[in-house]
């Protein structure tokens, strides 16, 4: 009987070590690593700023809970205001929990300041992002825009490399704040050249399709740029990239030069 007992003590003492295993583990913060590009957008309502903005970079998270990068912000307007690009870098910090959300802090070298609350995705541990806070010290006012997006690992390059970027990349591409899509192609060819191929439909339904051809580049941060060069009844098209490899390989793309007013931003993939 006592032999019984000592066996039942021994197996209780290895269950309440194994749950203090387990404690840590469970509550061990679920949190982003390493480099993620991002695109957030918005659509803005008062008179002046009408036309939206949005902005694409690259978030580094270094694991102990700062945060920079570079990042091109587009303002487009149907307002007062101008079509504006600035490029630039930021930093900040960032906090994660066990359930997988967190908040980040960034301030952005031209003097913008942004909120953010971020959700990591399980099944891709991509990222989905809102703006609670913008605020600046100039230039356009960003609080009256509520921004949201997502942040997908970015791929690592040994160096700026042309032959990132080889084959075709089909996806969507949104415009705001005019109600209207495009399916878009880009077909690269691993040396410079690429080709894009353009269904838009717009209000009316307005429906076009053409082709345009002309170069890119990579830069070593998985960054780059597509000129499409100006051609009779469209002038030149500038496009800003972040290489991603989460679910195979992509692109997130914003573009910084084009007709009309609004922005249009949009992810394709291989």
């Amino acid at each position: 009987m006592n032999g019984n007992m000592r066996s039942v003590s021994r197996l209780a003492s290895v269950f309440v070590l194994l749950l203090a295993l387990m404690g840590p583990l469970a509550a061990q913060t679920v949190s982003p690593a390493g480099p993620f590009g991002f695109l957030l957008s918005t659509s803005f309502t008062d008179s002046s700023n009408q036309g939206g903005a949005a902005m694409l970079g690259i978030m580094r998270f270094d694991g102990t809970g700062k945060v920079s990068g570079p990042y091109t912000l587009e303002f487009g307007s149907g307002g007062t205001l101008p079509v504006t690009t600035i490029t630039g870098g930021f930093s900040g910090t960032y906090s994660s929990s066990p359930d997988g959300t967190g908040t980040i802090l960034i301030n952005l070298d031209n003097g913008y300041a942004m909120t953010l609350e971020m959700t990591i995705d399980d099944s891709s541990h991509g990222l989905q992002l809102i703006a609670t806070s913008c605020s600046c010290t100039g230039g356009i006012d960003l609080s009256v825009s509520v921004f949201g997006g997502v942040g997908m690992h970015a791929k690592k390059l040994a160096s700026g490399s042309l032959s990132a970027l080889n084959g075709s990349y089909g996806g969507q591409f949104t415009f705001s704040p005019q109600p209207s899509r495009s399916n878009t192609v880009f077909s690269f060819d691993g040396a410079g050249n690429t080709t894009m191929s353009i269904t838009f439909v717009g209000t009316g339904p307005n429906i076009i399709s053409a082709a345009y051809t002309g170069t890119y580049i990579v830069n070593a941060n998985s960054t780059g740029t597509i000129t499409l060069p100006a051609v009779p009844g469209q002038g030149q098209q500038t496009f800003v990239f972040v290489i991603t490899n989460e679910g195979g390989p992509g692109l997130l793309l914003m573009q910084t030069n084009r007709l009309g007013d609004g922005v249009s931003f949009g992810t394709v993939r291989q």
